[in-house]
């Protein structure tokens, strides 16, 4: 029984230690690898790729979209050569337009790592990969008038993603606490007795 209690216990220790590890990995701030900022205006019912990036779950980035006018901004997980080859075989295209994109994205939902409609305001939204990923950043107007953007796009560089990193160890901490805790009342109950 004792060297149950024992190996259990140490095995509630490595849990731990793991855990506060992967928490002091989340708090270590990301760097930042460079900016990218452009104005553009985005013609009526059309649907323009701005930025491309091959990102692994290391690197992130943080955008800011100001847009007068409405416009739903996209991050595709697939490269815009991919996307232009795809709307190609889906849809026999030789240019874009919304109705377009949109029944390329009813047909592939899962290349969209993230969609937002931006209605005279300014957006910002920060985005880690899961996977080593291509990133393209797509403005789909919908609306009959040109619409003007300004984008600001930082790219940054951590050790982890600090939020599944963090997540990871609220779930392993409090396990290897269970797993400590009969070696802890076992040692305990020995020292008083």
């Amino acid at each position: 029984m004792k060297r149950w209690i024992t190996f259990i216990g140490r095995g509630g220790t490595v849990l731990v230690s793991i855990g506060l590890a992967l928490l002091l990995i989340s708090l270590i701030p990301s760097t930042e690898l460079g900016t990218e900022g452009a104005k553009t205006a985005v013609p009526p019912d059309w649907v323009q790729p701005l930025f491309e990036r091959v990102l692994t779950p290391q690197q992130g980035l943080q955008i800011t979209v100001t847009a007068n006018g409405t416009l739903d901004v996209y991050i595709l997980e697939i490269s815009s050569e991919v996307l232009y080859q795809g709307l190609n075989d889906f849809l026999n295209l030789t240019f874009m337009n919304v109705s377009d994109l949109e029944k390329f994205l009813e047909a592939n939902p899962s290349v969209v790592g993230w969609h937002n409609e931006v209605n005279n305001v300014t957006v910002t939204h920060d985005y880690v990969p899961t996977k080593v990923t291509n990133a393209t950043l797509v403005f789909s107007n919908p609306s009959s008038d040109y619409v003007p953007v300004d984008l600001e796009i930082v790219l940054s560089s951590s050790l982890g993603p600090g939020t599944k990193v963090r997540q990871l160890a609220q779930y392993v901490i409090p396990v290897g606490l269970v797993l400590l805790l009969p070696w802890i009342i076992y040692s305990w109950k020995r020292k008083i007795v």
